[in-house]
């Protein structure tokens, strides 16, 4: 009865031992790692969880850097993020003025304000033998009508007008068959867009 008492006593014994060592050593359950507040200044203690284990983000981490940074611009969609973008006038390729040149005939010589509206920066100067205005909307231009933007001057000057050849200048490329009226185009915001009709 005593020998089974003292059997007890050890095992209570050595299961503290074993409880109280536990604290650094590979199966005792992890410490609280949750920052805690000192009720002096307020800081931190030092459990911390150290930088870099699981659950904390390390300075370097790219991903969530990228994913946070506003100046990571996200790619825009539809064919203008394909479009490049020009300095200026004198930096556009002659093919890429050409090919500008022919949507513009196009829209004129279908008559289509919604077509044109769509190559045209805003606000855009109408200019005539009268003085001009700036139109400084796409529904203002549109409101104007076919009419009004496609005189018979214009469709003919533009009709007959070469697109191939178009010298730059600072105010732009002038699209005409002898000079006037005309359409202007150029570099606005880094793309090619009407800037100016004449009539």
């Amino acid at each position: 009865m005593r020998a089974h008492i003292g059997l007890t006593l050890l095992a209570a014994l050595l299961c503290l031992l074993l409880a109280g060592c536990g604290q650094s050593g590979g199966a005792a359950e992890p410490e609280d790692t949750t920052p805690t507040e000192s009720t002096e200044g307020g800081a931190p203690s030092s459990e911390q969880t150290p930088e870099g284990e699981e659950g904390t983000v390390p300075a370097g981490d790219t991903e969530s850097s990228e994913a946070e940074d506003p100046s990571v611009a996200a790619p825009e969609d539809g064919a203008e993020a394909d479009a490049p973008q020009y300095t200026d006038n004198f930096d556009v390729d002659d093919a890429a003025v050409t090919a500008f040149a022919e949507e513009i005939k196009g829209a004129v010589a279908d008559k289509d304000v919604e077509a044109l509206a769509d190559l045209v920066a805003f606000p855009i100067y109408l200019g005539s033998t009268d003085g001009g205005e700036s139109v400084e909307t796409r529904e203002e231009f549109v409101a104007l009508g076919a009419d009004r933007i496609f005189t018979e001057e214009l469709m003919s000057e533009i009709a007959e007008a070469d697109t191939e050849g178009l010298s730059p200048s600072m105010a732009g490329f002038s699209l005409s068959k002898s000079g006037r009226p005309n359409i202007i185009f150029g570099v606005s915001e880094g793309r090619l867009a009407v800037v100016g009709i004449n009539y």
